[in-house]
């Protein structure tokens, strides 16, 4: 009986349509293109995310292997903001509904982020 249970769970549902299943996909931690698709995600929602002063100075930029890196405008904000770290990885994580990031390394807007993503340690 419980096998015939499930399967009528599963007939309840119905087909999901293209729209369910491929944000399923993107939101999917696992996925290769997860990872992309949240950091884009984060790019829209960013200033209800830190606050519209630090989303003034900031904006998420880069993913890479657990690390957020965040371009900000200037040395001045990117000392200010290496204060914040935790608390804003905090609020990233909430608004991602999971532990996303373990780690925020913040740059300059001019400098490159896939030289720094090398540097990341694991």
């Amino acid at each position: 009986m419980y096998w015939f249970s499930n399967i009528q769970k599963r007939v309840d549902r119905g087909p999901k349509n293209s729209t369910e299943v491929l944000q399923g996909i993107l939101q999917n931690s696992k996925s290769p293109l997860g990872n992309a698709f949240q950091t884009w995600k984060m790019y829209q929602i960013w200033e209800k995310v830190v606050g519209e002063n630090i989303a003034k100075v900031s904006r998420p930029k880069n993913y890479y292997k657990g690390t957020l890196f965040i371009a900000v405008k200037n040395s001045v904000w990117l000392q200010e903001l290496s204060y914040m770290s935790t608390p804003i990885k905090d609020k990233v994580n909430e608004a991602a509904g999971w532990d996303w990031i373990q780690k925020v390394i913040f740059t300059l807007e001019s400098s490159d982020d896939s030289t720094a993503a090398k540097n990341v340690r694991d």
